[in-house]
Order: C-alpha cells, then sequence, then structure tokens
C-alpha cells in the first residue's frame, strides 16, 4: 500500500469515529440481548460477522429460540437488508477500476453509517482512492461491531436478574428516535402510525408474519394512495 493509499485510510478511520462508538454501543446492547435468549456465544459473534446489520439481528433473535420460524427470519432479514442493495448501486459509479472481488469484499461492508460516511465524501471528492477510503470507514466500523457484540455477551452473564427486559428496549427505542428524526411530513406520520397501530392485530391474527405482513401491506397502500392521489392532481 503507496503512501497515498495509507493516507486514504487513515483519513476514512477518522472519518469512522462516531459510527464505531455507534456501532459499539448498539452491539453491547445486541450481545447482552442475544445472550439473555440462550444462543451460544461462537454463534452471536458468527451472526454479527455475516449479518453486520442490527436492525436486522434484534428481531432474528426473537425469533431464533422459537421452532419453525426460520422462513419468518429469513423473509425479515431479506426485506430490512435489502436496502443495502440500493446503497451497494449509489457506491458503483464512484468505484469503477475496482475489480468484481473487490467489490464482493466492500458489498459486504456496506452499511447505513459507511455508506453514508463514504457517499458525502465522494460527492465532495471522488478520486482513485475512492475504495481505500472506504475500507478506511468501514473495517475499523466492522472491527467495533464485532467487539460491541463480544462485550455484550460476556457482560450479559454478568448482569442481574431482570435487566435483560430493559437491556431489549434499547434499540427499539434507538430505531424509533431515527424514525422520529425522519418523519417531517404529516402523510410519513400517518402511514407510521397505521403501521403501529395495525402490527400487533396482524400479528394476532398471523402469528409469527405479522411484522412483515403488515410492513408489506401498508408500505403498499401508502406507495398506491400516494400515486392515486398524485394522478388526481390537476396538471399545472
Amino acid at each position: 500500500m503507496s503512501r497515498d493509499d495509507l493516507a486514504s485510510f487513515r483519513e476514512g478511520a477518522l472519518a469512522a469515529i462516531p459510527v464505531c462508538v455507534g456501532f459499539f454501543a448498539i452491539t453491547v446492547a445486541f450481545g447482552i440481548a442475544a445472550h439473555a435468549t440462550g444462543l451460544p456465544a461462537g454463534e452471536v459473534l458468527l451472526m454479527s460477522a455475516v449479518v453486520f446489520a442490527a436492525p436486522a439481528q434484534f428481531p432474528a433473535i426473537e425469533l431464533l429460540p422459537l421452532s419453525g420460524q426460520a422462513v419468518q427470519i429469513l423473509l425479515s432479514t431479506l426485506f430490512i437488508n435489502f436496502r443495502f442493495a440500493v446503497m451497494s448501486f449509489a457506491l458503483v459509479p464512484h468505484l469503477k477500476r475496482l475489480r468484481t472481488g473487490g467489490l464482493m469484499v466492500g458489498a459486504q461492508l456496506v452499511t447505513m453509517s459507511t455508506f453514508a460516511v463514504s457517499f458525502l465524501r465522494f460527492q465532495r471528492r471522488s478520486d482513485h482512492d475512492n475504495f481505500i477510503y472506504f475500507l478506511g470507514v468501514a473495517i475499523p466500523s466492522y472491527a467495533c461491531y464485532l467487539l460491541g457484540t463480544v462485550v455484550g455477551y460476556h457482560f450479559g452473564v454478568r448482569i442481574p436478574a431482570g435487566f435483560d427486559e430493559g437491556i431489549s428496549l434499547i434499540f427499539p427505542a434507538y430505531l424509533t428516535a431515527l424514525l422520529a428524526a425522519e418523519l417531517r411530513e404529516r402523510r410519513s406520520i400517518v402511514v407510521v402510525g397505521v403501521a403501529f397501530l395495525a402490527t400487533p392485530v396482524v400479528e394476532t391474527l398471523v402469528p409469527g408474519w405479522g411484522l412483515i405482513l403488515n410492513a408489506l401491506v401498508v408500505a403498499t397502500a401508502a406507495i398506491g394512495v400516494e400515486a392515486w392521489w398524485e394522478s388526481a392532481l390537476p396538471s399545472s
């Protein structure tokens, strides 16, 4: 690796410090929650290493102890992580000189945070060192993600009985805060409110499938209503 490449990697690593802090905190909570479900340490670490997406991992550990939930876990993980395909498509034009093997490695390291940090830099300055910069962001973030999982799992051995119930609320609260920050339009608030109220009803009617079915139905209905509304408006 040349001196310029090292400088680009270092630049990415410095930009990734806030991401590392956030990843460590979230995966500590994940490790504690995973320990509370009784999953072995090796399986928990393997899940973090392969999935590398806390929004998909938290629902999975809730379903894993239950029998017959494999299909639900696979589908929910697929739907939740589908956003990474869109992010990857956005990054590819900035990685034109990269071979297929490098793209496959990079794809595993794409998260909402590593994408955002890298993409913003590429928008400001896109150069031949883009992939090195991306690795500078992604590799430390990935390491902190795994470290947080290990720390959380082993800390989970020592927490008082019943404390794990409170830990299980950390990630939903985190997602709620992120969602609330993005809800600026009235129709978005309505869609989220309908989904929130409908989920327990659908889950009661179709146990194990409520979250997935409700997300599909509400999202599809919202898109349909928006398209109908826009087509009904008089053209200017």
